[in-house]
């Protein structure tokens, strides 16, 4: 007799007994299956509960044992009638997110030319990358350029990162160097790696991005300015160029954690070379600012140790300086 979900171990061993030797009393089955008596009294209810024991009316008393098939089989057949309610039940619930998902992939593919859809405001970008997300195949890549994130918006995001890693998803995020000052963001980073994913930082970011597997991107619609909304966008060249730039900067990125200083006592730190570059390409303090995650203070503070070790005196002969010694 194979073994049911419904019966234990040790119901079976009391019928199995009984079945053998329907003469056993309380005492006989307690020393024959190593089972309290306690326990067998629990088996015996069961047992007759379930129909599988017939309690004798004569003066002898014990147990006359119910061939399972006709005690259980009805039971076996209420289980299956709800079984079937329930899969019918599934079916129905089946049409009906097929039908309100085609009318959403209707509506949604209108709002675009099909390859390039307008998400407007920031809820609507977050339940687009909450879809994305959650139907990943290989990887999910991001950009995070606003500096640190809240605590509670890294807790947030915790659960589908733990799913998609548990699923196989490959995780990768670049965060600003400034996040290295952050807890909350080193102990994120510290959590994603012993999962599997990877988290690099540098000094600067050209803009929020994300990536889901290599078929689509969300971009901002204004990089200064997330409020306004984003582009999901499908279209394998740009999906590809988006790729190719999110490869670009990770190679030169630093695993969060490791030191990002330059090796040799005479060569600009990544801070600097960040410096330089922007300062090169004409932005102002509080473009420098934004562009780095950090505060325009800290950018004086940073520009005036620059400065102090290129033994400058203004930001043009520290440009001058810097390409003598051949940092650009």
């Amino acid at each position: 007799m194979s073994k049911t979900a419904s019966l234990s171990t040790e119901v079976q061993a009391v019928y199995r007994a009984l079945l053998q030797h329907p003469e056993w009393g309380l005492a006989d089955i307690a020393r024959n299956t190593r089972l309290s008596e306690d326990e067998v009294r629990s088996a015996l209810d069961q047992l007759t509960d379930r129909s599988l024991l017939h309690e004798r009316a004569d003066s002898g008393g014990g147990f006359i044992p119910v061939n399972p098939e006709v005690a259980l089989t009805p039971a076996l057949r209420r289980l299956e009638a709800e079984l079937d309610a329930r899969r019918a039940h599934l079916a129905r619930e089946r049409a009906a997110i097929a039908d309100l998902a085609a009318e959403y992939a209707a509506l949604t593919t209108g709002r675009g030319s099909g390859d390039t859809e307008r998400l407007v405001g920031v809820d609507s970008v977050r339940v687009r990358l909450l879809e994305l997300s959650q139907r990943a195949e290989s990887e999910v890549r991001t950009f995070v350029p606003g500096g640190a994130l809240s605590p509670a918006a890294l807790a947030a995001g915790r659960p589908l990162d733990e799913q998609n890693l548990a699923r196989g998803v490959r995780i990768r995020t670049v965060f600003l160097e400034s996040v290295r000052n952050d807890p909350a963001t080193v102990d994120y980073a510290t959590w994603l790696t012993s999962l599997g994913g990877a988290t690099r930082t540098v000094q600067v970011l050209p803009m929020r991005m994300i990536l889901c597997d290599d078929i689509a991107g969300i971009v901002p619609i204004d990089v200064d300015d997330s409020s306004q909304g984003a582009y999901l966008v499908r279209y394998p060249s740009l999906v590809k160029a988006l790729g190719e730039l999110f490869e670009m900067v990770w190679e030169h990125a630093t695993p969060l954690g490791a030191r990002s200083e330059g090796e040799q006592d005479d060569a600009p730190t990544d801070r600097e070379r960040a410096l330089l570059k922007m300062l090169g390409a004409g932005l102002t303090d509080e473009g420098i600012a934004r562009k780095m995650g950090v505060s325009l203070r800290t950018v004086r503070r940073h520009m005036a140790a620059l400065l102090e070790r290129l033994d400058a005196q203004s930001r043009f002969q520290a440009g001058a300086e810097a390409a003598r010694r051949g940092w650009m």
